[in-house]
């Protein structure tokens, strides 16, 4: 993914975290607020009866008309027009607020008006565990010198919030998932940096080792020659000199695998009509000499009535080579290979290679297509690579449209199936 891509995917993902919060603290303020009317109607109304009750028992014929205030979002004040008895106001408070279901601690006072001043009631907690009363008793004077008595709700914020219980899980589970969100992000650029490191290391080691080993093909060719024209090349420097050309382009060739793998999530194919019988063909007399030497054997099952489909011919064909030699380094006797060419439907071929060889278990098997991962081989060391081949096959189906599958048993042998579309969609 192009890096430009990733940082817009990365703004899309913040401004969007950042909208559901705005617009979960948005209702969650909202759903609070109308806790708090609920809250504020409901003590209205109870405090209204409670003052009507003091009249009445007072033989005051008077009505009251609104006679609550609201000084504070925590604090009210009523209106009486008459002698308070402290205790019976507690009475009544406590049963008013029992009436709606309001349990919740509070403080009142009673407005005294021969002095002036307010004189602190009492503390009613609902806690009957936990009766501290708060340091802080003060409640405020009201401007109108009245008879009237004062409820002050101190824990007035927590009770309602308590009260939120879906808002409040709601709004922990977003949390949760944002907090999630950060870390899968940091998470996803580290692992991107990390990439981009691995990807320049490979390019940066494959170019520096080309350039010696080009040198050391040169030079061991040249002086191979130069032995030759002096008759003084024997049978044994001639060896020598061949040792040193395979090593040197085995490692070139592993050296240039290693810089085509660094690329091949980008690549590019160059669509053709190609011969698939034939392709298979000279694959397969590529290792026939080999499997002859092992006392091997190699069956073809080629269906007739197949010829052609459209693709990159030197992929596919890099890709029957690479499976061909993996049935052949994997195993330890006489190679029993067979390689079969079906048609399951009009539209697809199936190219099939199995073979006798040490075979895969169940746990390794969906990872061998994974880059640079290789199948640990036990006791069998003569199996050297870079865990990329199949990794390569995989890439190059998958540019191709089609599908790639591997079954196999441990001391049985694998099969690997390739599906490949006859015709490409315009």
């Amino acid at each position: 993914m192009a890096r430009q891509s990733i940082r817009i995917i990365l703004l899309l993902a913040i401004l969007a975290l950042i909208g559901i919060g705005f617009i979960q603290w948005f209702w969650l303020d909202r759903a609070f607020d109308m806790k708090a009317i609920q809250f504020n109607q409901s003590v209205k109304i109870a405090l209204t009866r409670t003052a009507q009750r003091m009249l009445d028992y007072n033989h005051n014929k008077t009505k009251l008309l609104d006679p609550v205030n609201q000084l504070a979002e925590d604090y009210f004040v009523v209106r009486v027009d008459d002698v308070i008895d402290a205790n019976l106001l507690q009475i009544f408070l406590r049963e008013e607020f029992q009436k709606i279901n309001l349990y919740i601690d509070y403080e009142y006072g009673i407005y005294d008006c021969a002095n002036e001043r307010m004189v602190y009631g009492n503390y009613i907690s609902q806690n009957t565990s936990n009766l501290a009363i708060p340091d802080t008793t003060d409640l405020p004077i009201w401007s109108n010198q009245n008879y009237y008595f004062g409820v002050r709700f101190p824990t007035r914020d927590s009770t309602l919030i308590s009260q939120m219980g879906i808002w409040l899980f709601s709004t922990g589970v977003l949390a949760f998932v944002v907090v999630f969100m950060i870390i899968a992000m940091v998470m996803i650029l580290r692992q991107r940096r990390l990439s981009e490191i691995q990807k320049d290391f490979i390019n940066n080691m494959t170019h520096e080792f080309k350039t010696p080993l080009s040198t050391i093909l040169v030079s061991s060719e040249t002086l191979a020659r130069t032995f030759e024209q002096k008759q003084q090349l024997d049978a044994r420097t001639s060896r020598y000199f061949g040792i040193i050309r395979s090593e040197a382009l085995r490692l070139q060739k592993q050296v240039e695998a290693v810089l085509k793998m660094a690329n091949l999530e980008n690549i590019k194919l160059k669509w053709e009509e190609v011969d698939i019988k034939d392709l298979i063909m000279k694959a397969v007399d590529g290792v026939e000499t080999t499997i002859a030497e092992r006392n091997g054997n190699l069956d073809l099952q080629l269906q007739t009535g197949l010829q052609t489909i459209e693709g990159d011919g030197l992929h596919l064909s890099n890709v029957l080579s690479n499976l061909l030699e993996n049935a052949l380094k994997y195993n330890e006797g006489a190679p029993e290979i067979r390689v079969s060419l079906t048609q399951p439907n009009p539209q697809t071929i199936r190219i099939s290679i199995a073979d006798n060889g040490i075979g895969i278990a169940k746990e390794q098997l969906k990872r061998i297509f994974d880059k640079f991962y290789r199948v640990p081989t036990g006791n069998l060391h003569n199996v050297k690579g870079f865990g990329l081949g199949l990794f390569y096959v995989k890439s190059v189906v998958k540019a191709h449209g089609g599908k790639i599958s591997a079954t196999s048993e441990p001391g049985k042998g694998t099969c690997i199936s390739i599906d490949l579309r006859t015709r490409q969609p315009q």
